[in-house]
């Protein structure tokens, strides 16, 4: 048993998604990045570790179809197969970045982008 970062229950992970909020819980998630602030949540370092990604994305953008260099990143959670898809967890998230020209679309991944 783990308590869940989110909703601080004692709980039994499911698939790495807490029973009780929904919530997908990595193991990032239970050792934040960010120990040496305390005025930082898991919740605000998790928000913020996305926002580092989005930027990242966004700067090193440049579209492989039409060469331009405006995007936009859109967040999007899908529930997997079988009994996720049954109870609605939504513990897949990919970022998805479109070039405001052709509207061209790529699609990553957070959590192997946080990896490397």
């Amino acid at each position: 048993m783990i308590e869940c970062p989110w909703c601080s229950n004692e709980v039994v992970l499911e698939q790495q998604v807490c029973p009780v909020c929904q919530h997908e819980v990595l193991t990032e998630h239970l050792n934040p990045p960010f120990e040496g602030d305390e005025s930082l949540s898991v919740e605000t370092a998790f928000e913020k570790d996305v926002l580092d990604l989005e930027t990242k994305l966004m700067n090193e953008f440049q579209c492989s179809k039409c060469g331009h260099e405006e995007c936009e990143i859109n967040e999007v959670a899908m529930t997997g197969a079988g009994l996720s898809k049954v109870l609605n967890l939504q513990y897949h998230h990919y970022l998805f970045r479109s070039c405001m020209y052709c509207g061209a679309v790529d699609i990553y991944d957070p959590s192997v982008l946080r990896r490397k």
